[in-house]
């Protein structure tokens, strides 16, 4: 007998405290359930996101552009073109790779960090590489590696990069490949 009331006792309360279903608690539980829901769906975004950056990063070293549509929208924009890419679009970015990956082997980036704010993911990471072929016409291989800090901002929209901003170490990039004049040397004064 006591362990029936022992049991009975609980449920006795729940009954009397309200603990069953009321409007405002099937409203609080509905809105809940929907943040859930929405914080998932803005995870999995994200994560999207950062995969198809890490993704194009890597076909940047690579220059296996294959597949590349299936990240980076068709009428794409950068706000940082290379000189003498005057192809637009998707194009202009293969264009670009095709251009990088001739210029410079054994390319990697080092210290990836990707954030994500809204439709953007912002890249910051180290690139190594080393340069064995033109840049350019008058800018003949050096054979000499290069180690700068970059920073690439994706936008996004429904899935894809569609625009692109950039920011590499060029002046110490030139320097270090011997084409521009870095810092006097103090043991040559």
């Amino acid at each position: 007998m006591i362990k029936q009331l022992f049991l009975a006792f609980p449920l006795a309360m729940l009954v009397a405290c309200g603990g069953g279903s009321s409007p405002e608690h099937d409203k609080m539980m509905a809105e809940h359930t929907a943040m859930l829901a929405a914080d998932s769906a803005n995870k999995a975004a994200t994560d999207e996101m950062k995969q198809a950056t890490q993704r194009l990063l890597d076909t940047w070293w690579t220059g296996k552009t294959d597949g590349l549509d299936e990240i980076v929208a068709e009428n794409f924009t950068t706000h940082m073109s290379m000189p003498g890419v005057t192809s637009t679009g998707i194009q202009q970015l293969k264009d670009m790779i095709a251009m990088s990956t001739a210029a410079f082997t054994d390319s990697k980036a080092e210290d990836l960090r990707l954030t994500t704010e809204g439709d953007r993911v912002i890249a910051h990471y180290r690139w190594k590489g080393k340069n064995t072929g033109a840049m350019m016409e008058g800018m003949p291989a050096t054979n000499l590696p290069v180690d700068v800090n970059c920073v690439d901002i994706l936008r996004f929209e429904n899935g894809k990069i569609v625009e692109h901003w950039g920011y590499m170490e060029e002046m110490k990039m030139m320097e270090q490949l011997g084409m521009m004049g870095g810092a006097e040397d103090p043991a040559k004064k």
